[in-house]
């Protein structure tokens, strides 16, 4: 389980620094045009950062507590999270 939670903490990792990303993005694009729907882009993005800031102070703090089959299901889900954030900001990128 330790193996798993520990690439659950990488790829939270992964996923900050996407949105992180995707921030920077976001932001230069509300300099530039002024609209809701990039403010909408910059406020998903940033709200997703705290989700994920929540969720990874509770994977360190409370890693004891889970058991093996929430290991696996929290790391199954911050894949997929973390590829649709890496390809959500490779697509922005360009």
């Amino acid at each position: 389980m330790e193996t798993i939670m520990l690439w659950t903490h990488i790829l939270m990792g992964v996923s900050t620094l996407a949105l992180l990303g995707l921030l920077y993005i976001y932001a230069k694009n509300l300099q530039q045009v002024k609209s809701k729907f990039t403010a909408g882009l910059f406020i998903f993005a940033l709200l997703f950062l705290l989700q994920n800031a929540v969720s990874l102070y509770y994977y360190i703090t409370m890693m004891q507590f889970y058991v093996d089959d929430v290991a696996v299901h929290v790391f199954v889900l911050t894949l997929l999270q973390t590829v649709a954030f890496v390809l959500m900001l490779k697509i922005s990128w360009e």
